[in-house]
């Protein structure tokens, strides 16, 4: 081959590799995955590099979506969002990185020093995706645009407005400069910093009101200081509604807050909404939760099977949000799984006396309390014969320790209850327990006037109350369990 075919063939690659760097910077289809950001070339330049004690606010302007500004508190070091159509609070991590990249875009790949009206169009930056400007203290500002991807997918192009040299932003700074003002929000409703899991809301959450078509469920947790002064078997979760009872700690945690921590709304479906029913909001379930530190409602609406996801809303935030992924069985959970097995507890000193309906038969468990320096003590009668303070004690146990054997969605019986059991107390009033018969073997529980969703059998109250009369009236002593 001669020495000049050679020379020529030569040229021609070179020309070959640089139209090839060409297009590579040149815009193309926004591809459907994003490659790494490409290298800078060096010498690289700054787009802008404001110092962050100089800037008073950064406004940004969406081509499709609302503006909005972010400004940095000096004194806590937050991110303030701040536009006409906010609704939720910004994320801190997300705020921050936008504000830091529109105030700082170094060490750039430029693209070309100046560039034409035809280029500019073919960069997108005649019609920019995102137009911000960084307002200095000092009055001044500096207006600057993101435009279209890159033909690899490798970032956006940007320029100044006052400036036709274009570069080219990595696939990171692209994104978070062209994020519209929904996508900056918190919508979130348990506050991660507080909740990491399931069980710190267990162990956070003080007060818990559940409210649906159903049911309505109110349980509060008591204090250290309550639970030293109950009675052993006393749970952390006291049912207030709809019956004061113990809750049952580990259904309250499996089968409410468990799912209820996990709740993660993943994006905004409307803002302001004119017409609720559309999501089931108009009247929706209510989940309010509280902990020392946070409060929140979840407003929970219909089920979208098409979507396969919930709509809901946080009260207080006037925004329809959908949740793919939640899971709602806690609306329907019974009452009976959320509370104790034990019918009731109270502390033998806040009680004055028993009585015992049992089969025709009524028997009366009386005290009177008194103290012996530090200790408690009890005189006792069963009817009017004396018994010792210990059979008085386990007597009482056993009215206490009356568990259920089962559930039922049995409605009360118009009959009049075989079986009832009243603590009278102390300070005046009084409590009961009533056993309706459902079947040859089974009886209803009812405390307070109220269905529990439990049923308990004729032999178990047997085997823990009848006998025990027999015993004492045989002068016998109880047994301790």
């Amino acid at each position: 081959m001669r020495r000049s075919t050679i020379i020529v063939l030569a040229i021609l690659i070179v020309v070959l590799a640089a139209g090839i760097t060409v297009l590579s910077l040149w815009p193309q289809a926004e591809p459907e995955e994003e490659d790494p950001t490409p290298a800078v070339s060096d010498p690289a330049k700054d787009l802008i590099r404001v110092p962050i004690d100089e800037v008073a606010g950064v406004v940004f302007s969406p081509a499709q979506s609302a503006q909005y500004t972010l400004r940095l508190d000096p004194e806590s070091g937050e991110i303030e969002l701040d536009a006409e159509d906010a609704v939720f609070p910004g994320v801190q991590s997300i705020l921050s990185s936008v504000f830091g990249s529109a105030t700082t875009l170094a060490n750039l790949n430029q693209v070309t020093e100046e560039a034409d009206d035809a280029q500019l169009a073919i960069f997108g930056l005649d019609d920019p995706v995102m137009t911000w400007r960084v307002d200095r203290i000092d009055g001044t500002s500096e207006t600057l645009m993101v435009g279209a991807m890159q033909a690899a997918g490798k970032g956006r192009y940007a320029r100044s407005e006052n400036s036709r040299e274009v570069f080219l932003l990595g696939t990171r700074q692209s994104t978070l400069l062209t994020y519209e003002l929904e996508a900056l929000y918190d919508i979130s409703f348990f506050p991660v910093e507080l909740f990491p899991d399931a069980d710190a809301v267990m162990y956070m959450i003080e007060h818990i009101l559940l409210e649906t078509e159903q049911n309505v469920i109110e349980l509060s947790k008591r204090s250290e200081e309550e639970m030293a002064e109950l009675s052993l078997g006393a749970s952390q979760f006291q049912m207030l509604q709809p019956l004061e009872v113990e809750g049952n700690d580990f259904q309250i945690q499996n089968v409410l807050l468990a799912s209820a921590a996990l709740i993660k709304p993943e994006s905004v479906e409307a803002v302001h909404p004119e017409d609720l029913s559309i999501y089931g909001l108009d009247a929706p379930d209510k989940l309010a939760l509280n902990s020392a530190d946070w409060s929140g409602t979840l407003l929970i609406g219909k089920r979208d099977a098409e979507r396969d996801g919930r709509y809901v809303m946080i009260d207080g935030y006037d925004a329809v949000l959908f949740d793919p992924n939640g899971d709602y069985s806690f609306l329907h959970v019974v009452i009976s799984k959320l509370r104790s097995s034990l019918i009731w507890i109270h502390n033998i000193v806040d009680v004055a006396s028993v009585t015992f309906e049992l089969d025709g038969v009524t028997r009366i468990l009386k005290f009177d309390h008194y103290t012996d320096g530090d200790k408690q003590n009890l005189n006792a009668w069963l009817d009017d014969k004396e018994i010792s303070e210990t059979n008085a004690r386990r007597l009482y146990v056993s009215a206490l320790t009356i568990m259920q054997t089962g559930d039922t969605d049995i409605s009360i019986p118009s009959s009049s209850p075989p079986y009832k059991i009243t603590m009278n107390f102390i300070t005046g009033g009084s409590e009961a327990v009533e056993l309706y018969q459902i079947n040859d073997s089974q009886f209803l529980i009812v405390h307070k006037g109220v269905s529990t969703g439990f049923y308990i059998t004729r032999m178990s109250l047997q085997k823990n109350l009848l006998n025990k009369f027999e015993m004492i009236d045989r002068g016998e002593d109880l047994p301790a369990s």
